[in-house]
């Protein structure tokens, strides 16, 4: 009788803090009541537009575009990368 261990890929848990930070994103939207829900598709499409941490801006950018006459765009980002850090047990910057 042979035991196969199988090991979990690499790619695994680069997929599963992937997931864990897109919930963080949707649930910092919905504690703010910001009517946005992203999809993996489109967490993969702004990681791609924007480096790090920036896919707050450039989703605002292309998509909300119209609260950046009322918001500052800083404001907007910090606010939401603070509520998502909570969600994701980060220290808050």
């Amino acid at each position: 009788m042979s035991i196969v261990i199988s090991e979990i890929p690499p790619e695994s848990d680069a997929s599963d803090a992937l997931t864990a930070e897109l919930q963080a994103y949707n649930s910092a939207f919905l504690e703010l009541e910001l009517p946005w829900q992203w999809d993996a598709e489109t967490f993969r499409r702004l990681r791609t537009l924007a480096a790090g941490t920036d896919c707050v801006s450039a989703y605002v950018e292309r998509n909300q575009a119209h609260l950046l006459r009322v918001y500052d765009k800083s404001f907007l980002r910090d606010l939401i990368l603070s509520t998502k850090a909570r969600h994701c047990g980060l220290p808050i910057a």
